[in-house]
């Protein structure tokens, strides 16, 4: 049913019925929000970056392409080479930095989608007022919609403000998760690594 079949009838309630309303449609949208954007996020971990490209360089020049290879390919390792453990160890750490990121990344998602669908319910319900404004012969009655309308909108332009910061922030962390996924990829067999086998796992904030 038109949502603007219920104005007159929120226009006559208690102004505690339009704030349930409004409370109904932000579902706690703006608090969540508020809330995700003074959490931290994992920042690009600089010096694990420069210690895995030191020992990939170390190991392009130390071995040959056949033993290359062979360790990418087959998993065999033609002669024993010490920074191999090392950059599975590290590779693991870097794993577990990635899949932070990316659990940060799809929680701002979320708040996103949630800011968005109150935006338009939001929008919708304006949208109602302003129709039947028009039609409206008390004065009243008009006065309280056009004051209604106006907190609506002051409620519109707040959740915008907020959904324009998270939009930000997912896009920095899209970015950080970019440079994470350019250099995992480098580390031979980085599908194998497991770093809840090898570094206690830490969840995300």
């Amino acid at each position: 049913m038109a949502v603007e079949f219920y104005v007159e009838d929120i226009l006559r309630s208690p102004e505690a019925t339009f704030r349930r309303i409004l409370s109904t449609i932000i579902a706690k949208s703006d608090k969540q929000a508020e809330i995700e954007l003074v959490r931290q996020y994992r920042e690009v971990d600089t010096v694990l970056f420069e210690a895995i490209k030191s020992i990939l360089f170390d190991l392009k020049v130390e071995e040959g392409l056949i033993s290359r290879f062979f360790y990418r390919f087959f998993r065999v390792e033609i002669f024993t080479n010490k920074k191999r453990e090392q950059l599975i160890i590290l590779g693991s750490q870097l794993k577990m930095q990635y899949g932070t990121i990316t659990k940060q990344k799809k929680r701002v998602h979320i708040h996103m989608e949630n800011l968005l669908a109150s935006l338009r319910n939001l929008k919708e319900l304006e949208g109602a007022f302003d129709k039947q404004v028009n039609s409206l012969n008390n004065q009243r009655e008009i006065n309280k919609s056009n004051a209604l309308m106006a907190k609506i909108n002051l409620k519109i332009q707040e959740l915008a403000q907020y959904e324009n910061l998270l939009e930000h922030k997912y896009t920095i962390l899209s970015d950080i998760e970019k440079i994470y996924n350019g250099i995992y990829q480098q580390i031979p067999n980085y599908y194998e690594l497991e770093e809840e086998n090898r570094i206690p796992w830490i969840s995300a904030p």
